[in-house]
């Protein structure tokens, strides 16, 4: 497949204004000004895709969400945390099967592609057979599974670890599993003990079919410490969650901390020296009234800052467009500087960071060698005319239904209709359980 005369975005930096992609099998394999590239595949055979007056980038990369809970999508907002967590989301999720999981996810999946997304790390609750994997994979999309694990349920949310790492790990050169920890304030520090040595056994064991990571929610609410002291009668050494952490020798370039909104300069120092990645999440963080993270300091001391919608519950869509925007606006005025996370920096964010945070060096740029996950924008619009910056254009101009076809793994899964499932069939089979689901709730009308 070649791609031609469209605006090719290579990276944060490196852009060609007419310019082509080549790709064989799952790979780029050129990338560069149209006349070159065409020369250098002459008589080729590729098929063709005509993309003058389009702006073709590097799938985009959510590293936080929770996929399958675009069927929570409204069910309670506005609420604090902890209540929304403890009252309203668990409940609801305490019915669910795994065909329910699957369903969310494959609705999530086809949100996501449509939106431009071409990887997601979604950490959910996890059956064998029916699960995010097997959702995301009937949609074509790539995604990393966080197996979620719970201090009541250790034992159990383990031994599925294990079974997803035999069954969905690298499978259709799609999926990855990761191990999910949900957070200080609901994993005890004797599971945190474990984990280490469980991650160190997925990678020896399984890591010919890509990097396993760990993932948890940290400092997202600002009473996590007084939580865990309730909790776990644990202390956390002056303040700083990430000393706490430290103490299980689970931080590593492996470590991706979602949120990271409450720290202190001994935090930071922590997340640089074990080069942990951050997943910073804007919108979801506003919504719920948690505040947001302080990622100009973040970039300044080289941490790599990735970007998240977060859940559908809590955010609530999976748009990376709107995240990106929000993502680039939200520190300006604290900062009362205008300059800080520019707009190719909050790219790249969205795009090469996400994908090093997830465990993939062959993600988020449109390089030979790369994984062919493409995205094509259509740039004729009056919101994208004229183009001075085509960064500034993706993060502050562009929306996510500029998004014309996505490519995903060397295979177009969305050219203006999904070519995997029915969109609509998924619709109505998601009206109608979300409403048996709402009566075992007891929220039904």
């Amino acid at each position: 497949m070649i791609i031609k005369n469209g605006w090719i975005v290579v990276d944060y930096i490196r852009n060609y204004r007419d310019g082509a992609v080549v790709i064989e099998d799952d790979k780029i394999v050129d990338v560069g000004p149209t006349e070159d590239v065409l020369r250098r595949h002459s008589g080729s055979g590729h098929d063709v895709i005509d993309a003058r007056d389009k702006i073709v980038i590097p799938g985009l990369v959510n590293s936080h969400t929770h996929i399958s809970m675009t069927l929570l999508r409204g069910y309670a907002d506005d609420l604090p945390l902890q209540e929304w967590l403890e009252k309203w989301i668990w409940p609801f999720e305490a019915n669910l099967t795994g065909e329910d999981i699957e369903l969310g996810a494959l609705l999530g999946a086809l949100e996501s592609i449509r939106f431009g997304t071409t990887t997601v790390y979604s950490m959910y609750h996890y059956h064998p057979g029916h699960n995010e994997a097997s959702g995301l994979i009937k949609a074509g999309l790539r995604g990393v599974i966080g197996i979620a694990i719970f201090h009541w349920s250790r034992d159990k949310n383990i031994k599925m670890f294990w079974d997803a790492m035999g069954r969905w790990h690298g499978r259709d050169g799609l999926i990855k599993v990761s191990l999910g920890p949900h957070a200080p304030y609901t994993v005890d520090p004797e599971t945190w003990m474990r984990l280490p040595e469980i991650l160190n056994e997925a990678n020896e064991r399984y890591g010919d079919r890509g990097r396993v990571i760990i993932s948890s929610h940290i400092a997202e609410d600002w009473r996590e410490n007084e939580l865990i002291r309730d909790k776990f009668n644990v202390d956390i050494p002056g303040g700083s969650i990430f000393r706490y952490l430290e103490k299980f020798n689970i931080l590593s370039g492996d470590f991706l901390a979602a949120h990271c909104i409450h720290l202190n300069q001994v935090d930071l120092d922590l997340i640089h020296k074990y080069s942990v990645g951050v997943a910073h999440n804007p919108v979801a963080n506003l919504k719920l009234g948690m505040g947001f993270a302080d990622t100009p300091k973040m970039l300044e001391k080289g941490i790599r800052v990735s970007l998240g919608t977060d859940g559908p519950a809590s955010n609530n869509t999976l748009d990376m467009f709107e995240t990106m925007k929000f993502a680039a606006l939200i520190n300006k005025p604290i900062k009362r500087d205008p300059s800080v996370t520019p707009a190719n920096i909050v790219f790249r964010m969205a795009t090469e960071y996400g994908a090093l945070n997830l465990g993939y060096n062959d993600l988020g740029i449109l390089k030979p060698g790369y994984k062919a996950d493409v995205v094509i924008l259509d740039r004729r619009k009056p919101h994208l005319t004229p183009v001075y910056d085509i960064y500034s254009h993706l993060v502050y101009a562009a929306r996510s239904m500029d998004v014309e076809t996505v490519i995903i793994n060397g295979r177009i899964v969305y050219d203006g209709g999904f070519v995997n499932t029915s969109l609509d069939d998924v619709i109505s089979r998601v009206e109608n359980r979300v409403y048996e689901l709402l009566e075992k709730v007891g929220k039904g009308d």
